[in-house]
């Protein structure tokens, strides 16, 4: 895909109004795939805006942006996504509740 294809595929994302997210849920999945460059997985990433809570998800963001390059063994987004799939709201144990 060329940079003017990515750019205006993502203009029309980010305009399109969706009865299933809330312009909150679509705008943060939009920072979550900016912040960790990968836009081409914005689909999962609108899905975790409705499953997981907003500061969970922007608390693990920091965590990863601000690790040092050296600590990112794959990339920054397959370690956010490690994070958060494996996380205390994907077990059975509701006891946090």
């Amino acid at each position: 895909m060329t940079n003017d294809y990515q750019h205006n595929h993502l203009f029309l994302m980010k305009n399109i109004k969706s009865n299933v997210y809330t312009p909150n849920e679509v705008e943060l999945a939009h920072e979550l795939a900016d912040a960790l460059n990968d836009q081409k997985s914005l689909a999962f990433y609108l899905s975790c805006t409705k499953k997981y809570p907003k500061d969970y998800l922007l608390g693990a963001l920091i965590h990863v942006c601000g690790l040092p390059e050296r600590a990112i063994r794959t990339s920054r987004a397959r370690l956010f996504t490690s994070i958060i799939t494996n996380s205390v709201y994907n077990t059975h144990d509701h006891s946090w509740d």
